[in-house]
C-alpha cells in the first residue's frame, strides 16, 4: 500500500439483549509477508447448534484458503490483476462445500448455513462479496451508501417484477434469505471491485444491527473523529438499546 494510506480497522459482536447464545461470527486478519487484509462477519442460521457451527466454520474455512493463497503468491506465483476475485470467490467456494459436507455427515447439522460478508485488501484494491442479508456500507465525503443488495426473497422479487416497492416495504418474510453458505452447491456470490485511493469508511454487519439503527444513525456516527473501536461499540449499544433483538456483529474500516 502506499505510504500516503493508512488504514485502521476493529469489529466486535454481542449477543444482544434476547437471544440465548450468539450465531454470528468476526474475523479480521492479516497475513505474514504480505499487505493482504481479510475483514469477515458471517450469521449463521439452522437451529439449535447449527449457525453458530455454520458461522465459526465457514470464516475459519475461508481465511485459511486467502492464507493458502497468499503464501502461493508470496512463493513466486505473484499477485494476478483477478487475484483478489479469484481468491476470494475460491475461499467461499471451499467454505461452502465443507458445510455441505457437514450437513451430511451430521443429522444434526443438516439445517446449518451462514450469510457472509467480506473484504479482500490488497496494494490499493479491494473486493467486497456477499451472500444473504449481512451488509457493507461505504461512508465516502460524509454520505452512506448500502453497497450490498440483500439476498432474500423478497428483494428477489422486486427485482424481478412481482412486486413493488410499496409492497416490499409491508411484506413479511425480509429474513427468508435466497442466498447463503451451505445453502446449495452453486451459490450466488456477488462480487464487487473497488479502489482504495481516498479517504472512507466500510462497515460489514449482521442484520441484527441493521435492522435496529437506521442508515441516518449508522451515519451519524460514522462521521465522527473517532478510532474504530469507540465507533464500533456506538454502533453495537444502539442496536441494543434499540431492542437488541437480535446478535449484533461490526466490523469497520476506516482508510485515510
Amino acid at each position: 500500500m502506499t505510504d500516503q494510506l493508512k488504514i485502521s480497522y476493529a469489529g466486535g459482536s454481542d449477543r444482544g439483549r434476547v437471544r440465548e447464545k450468539n450465531e454470528d461470527c468476526i474475523l479480521m486478519s492479516t497475513f505474514e509477508h504480505s499487505d493482504v487484509i481479510l475483514l469477515q462477519v458471517a450469521d449463521g442460521v439452522g437451529g439449535h447448534a447449527g449457525g453458530e457451527i455454520a458461522s465459526k466454520l465457514t470464516v475459519g474455512i475461508v481465511n485459511a484458503s486467502v492464507e493458502k493463497a497468499v503464501k502461493l503468491a508470496n512463493s513466486g506465483a505473484g499477485y494476478t490483476s483477478d487475484w483478489l476475485e479469484n481468491t476470494l470467490l475460491q475461499a467461499i467456494t471451499d467454505a461452502n462445500f465443507q458445510l455441505l459436507e457437514q450437513q451430511r455427515l451430521r443429522d444434526d447439522l443438516n439445517n446449518m448455513a451462514t450469510t457472509l460478508v467480506a473484504i479482500l485488501i490488497h496494494a490499493n484494491a479491494m473486493v467486497i462479496a456477499h451472500l444473504g442479508d449481512s451488509r457493507c456500507y461505504q461512508l465516502l465525503e460524509q454520505h452512506l451508501t448500502q453497497i450490498t443488495e440483500d439476498h432474500t426473497a423478497l428483494q428477489k422479487m422486486l427485482n424481478e417484477g412481482k412486486i413493488n416497492q410499496q409492497e416490499f416495504e409491508v411484506l413479511p418474510m425480509h429474513h427468508v434469505i435466497s442466498q447463503a453458505v451451505g445453502l446449495t452447491s452453486t451459490p450466488e456470490i456477488d462480487i464487487r471491485h473497488l479502489d482504495i485511493n481516498q479517504k472512507s469508511c466500510y462497515m460489514l454487519c449482521s442484520d441484527g444491527l441493521s435492522d435496529y439503527v437506521s442508515d441516518a444513525q449508522i451515519q451519524h456516527v460514522l462521521v465522527k473523529d473517532e478510532p474504530v473501536e469507540a465507533l464500533v461499540d456506538e454502533l453495537i449499544i444502539r442496536a441494543n438499546d434499540n431492542g437488541g433483538n437480535d446478535n449484533i456483529s461490526v466490523v469497520l474500516m476506516k482508510i485515510e
